[in-house]
């Protein structure tokens, strides 16, 4: 119920130097009505000393002060879910560096050395230090300035040059290197990383396995290999003639046992371990070929790879 305060006798001027004038509410707020109702008992006492004569209250509504945004609180990570750690970029790359099993050497347009790996010291004998800003033909002679330049030509299109060549170490000796040759991004600009591997070992055992296959092919008997599976793996022209193979890959496709049925008991023998010899007859288009054919096993480590065989006519 609103209160309305007028007096019904004659009209007086009213003084209205005392009364503030009523700012219109701002578009956010509206004018409320003042009602008595909106007050207790013991504060109705008091509208008195708040209201005076001729003057319309208005309570303005004042919206409630802004509560500001929650503070946004990221996920819980997912049970099970790691959370992957920040990579030191440094240190993982010197870590990848150390763990290659060859030797690297990034080099700048010059051609000399301005990062390396540990497996320069373990291989050529120069720290790190030692091998910084040095000349890739102090490693590889063979790498001149014209040499050099032509193969940065050839590296244009990102592709990979593999070749052979003979390393020199720091106490100057030296061994059989196959060296990988590419362009990498390292520091500003291109650059070329040598990726030098000792072949020595290797080249040797090649070089044993041509003097073997030269002996076997001019002995003076019949003499083969076969693998656990009784096939052919290398045979002497002489060992083919006796077999009717034309070729070496005939005898892939054959078995030892097919050609000599027995034989199987030999050849068990053999990829047991236990070398024999035995005496046995092939016929063959209406001829018969008396022979002692002895096996070997041949091992690896503690492992039998294949069986050796030979043949004396009798």
């Amino acid at each position: 119920m609103a209160f309305w305060f007028n007096k019904k006798k004659a009209p007086q001027k009213v003084d209205h130097s005392h009364v503030q004038p009523v700012v219109a509410a701002p578009a956010t707020t509206r004018a409320v009505p003042f009602s008595a109702s909106a007050f207790s008992p013991e504060e109705k006492p008091l509208l008195k000393l708040l209201v005076k004569p001729g003057v319309v209250p208005v309570l303005k509504a004042i919206p409630p002060p802004a509560t500001p945004p929650p503070i946004p609180v990221p996920a819980p990570a997912p049970i099970g879910l790691k959370v992957r750690p920040k990579v030191d970029q440094r240190a993982l790359y010197q870590q990848l560096m150390n763990s290659l099993y060859d030797a690297v050497l990034i080099l700048d347009e010059r051609g000399n050395v301005m990062e390396s790996n540990i497996r320069v010291d373990e291989l050529l004998g120069y720290t790190r230090d030692e091998a910084w800003d040095l000349p890739i033909t102090t490693v590889i002679p063979g790498m001149n300035r014209q040499l050099f330049e032509h193969l940065k030509k050839n590296l244009v299109g990102n592709q990979h040059v593999l070749i052979d060549s003979r390393c020199f170490r720091k106490d100057g000796s030296s061994f059989t290197g196959e060296v990988g040759v590419c362009n990498i991004t390292f520091m500003h600009g291109n650059n070329i990383i040598f990726t030098i591997r000792n072949i020595e070992r290797r080249k040797n055992t090649l070089v044993d396995i041509k003097k073997l296959q030269v002996a076997i092919d001019h002995a003076l008997s019949p003499m083969f290999i076969c693998d656990e599976d009784e096939t052919f793996t290398v045979a002497n022209q002489l060992a083919l003639d006796l077999f009717g193979l034309q070729t070496i890959l005939d005898g892939k496709t054959i078995k030892l046992t097919h050609l000599l049925p027995q034989a199987a008991n030999l050849f068990a023998e053999a990829v047991n371990g236990n070398p024999s010899t035995e005496t046995l007859s092939l016929h063959r288009q209406g001829i018969s070929v008396t022979f002692k054919l002895a096996l070997t096993p041949i091992k690896n480590g503690d492992g039998i790879i294949g069986v050796a065989g030979s043949i004396l006519l009798v």
